[in-house]
């Protein structure tokens, strides 16, 4: 039976993301049908930062309301956690749980729809933007589950499911034609996972755009036919139609290089925010293209393919990405909340080295 009756959450100014800290609270007494969890490990890269800047435009800050000051947000994570309190009559203490937690060390849920793989989080609080981030698995039911692999699967899992379903439809809509596609921040993990699948396409050019200090590691990761600096991109010239993804979020660039590329450029899909500087002071005019917001691709291929077929097509993809990517990336272990809160703003200021995966213990 869990016994502490302290929490501590990781609290961000909405108005001021780098005004974060942990504050210290109570724990809720549990009501019928609710459990609580302790946040366990979870993963930390640049898709955190997406979260946090774009948490009121598109809901993020929904997910794990902060009650007690709706000025401060708490930050989601992808990780893994343990039931050490349950009035749920379906689901046992001691089960380890995967999926989308707060930045916090304790937090209760409502489970729904409970099956021997998981459940959904139907907490009245929530205010979700897809089922996809409500859905927790139970690890001992999880077929793909790897005890000794958590931080890849934290890390990687859910912006996979991004990679791969961007690209999807990035083949759909290019088929018919040679198409160049150019990824901004091409060392964001989501960019790169992405740009594995799509080099695998017979009339597709993949160009990775990144800064000068991360074209080794771009380099090293082998996917990208073509990487271009960001300095560089006025020498842009290509003859076939340009797709442009998006993790950046920097509308200055993104207006440059839909002037160079003119009548070439085909559409552009925004995707992330890893320039977080970039939104400060964004310059007037509009852009081509639109949100590719991956939960509903989610939602609509599993529609068309079926949950089995689309998560084995999935699972696939990962295991050829992951072969390739296991020599390259190092494990950087992240132990208290003093060291959390560091790297976050690490993050924030964009200071991170891409080669290495975060894995934090609160």
């Amino acid at each position: 039976m869990h016994t502490s009756k302290q929490a501590a959450t990781f609290t961000i100014a909405k108005e001021n993301l780098s005004d974060a800290r942990w504050l210290e609270h109570d724990i809720p007494i549990l009501e019928s049908k609710q459990i609580l969890l302790r946040v366990d490990k979870v993963g930390l890269s640049s898709n955190n930062i997406t979260y946090a800047v774009t948490g009121a435009n598109f809901g993020y800050w929904g997910f794990f309301p902060n009650v007690e000051d709706e000025q401060r947000g708490i930050m989601p994570m992808w990780g893994f956690a343990e039931v050490v309190a349950s009035m749920h009559p379906d689901v046992e203490e001691g089960k380890r749980v995967f999926g989308y937690f707060p930045s916090s060390t304790h937090w209760v849920m409502t489970p729904e729809k409970v099956t021997r793989h998981g459940y959904i989080d139907g907490h009245p609080i929530r205010k979700s933007n897809a089922p996809v981030y409500d859905s927790y698995l139970f690890c001992d039911a999880d077929a793909v589950y790897d005890a000794n692999r958590e931080a890849w699967q934290a890390n990687f899992r859910p912006l996979f499911l991004t990679s791969f379903v961007l690209s999807e439809f990035v083949a759909a809509q290019t088929k018919h034609q040679t198409t160049t596609i150019l990824l901004t921040s091409a060392s964001s993990k989501t960019a790169y996972g992405c740009a594995y699948l799509l080099q695998k396409l017979q009339n597709v050019d993949v160009v990775g755009i990144t800064s000068p200090a991360n074209v080794d590691f771009v380099q090293e990761l082998g996917c990208y036919d073509e990487i271009i600096e960001y300095d560089a991109i006025h020498n842009l010239r290509y003859t076939h139609p340009v797709w442009i993804l998006d993790f950046a979020g920097n509308k200055a660039l993104l207006q440059n290089l839909q002037e160079i590329l003119d009548s070439h450029h085909q559409h552009t899909a925004f995707i992330g925010v890893t320039d977080v500087k970039a939104q400060i002071n964004k310059p007037h005019g509009k852009l081509k293209g639109s949100v590719f917001f991956a939960p509903e691709h989610v939602k609509q291929m599993t529609h068309i393919w079926g949950r089995e077929l689309f998560l084995a097509k999935y699972y696939d993809a990962w295991q050829g990405v992951a072969t390739q990517l296991n020599s390259i990336l190092e494990l950087q272990v992240v132990n208290g909340r003093d060291d959390f809160a560091d790297e976050y703003q690490r993050f924030l200021a964009g200071e991170v080295n891409p080669q290495k995966m975060f894995w934090c213990q609160f």
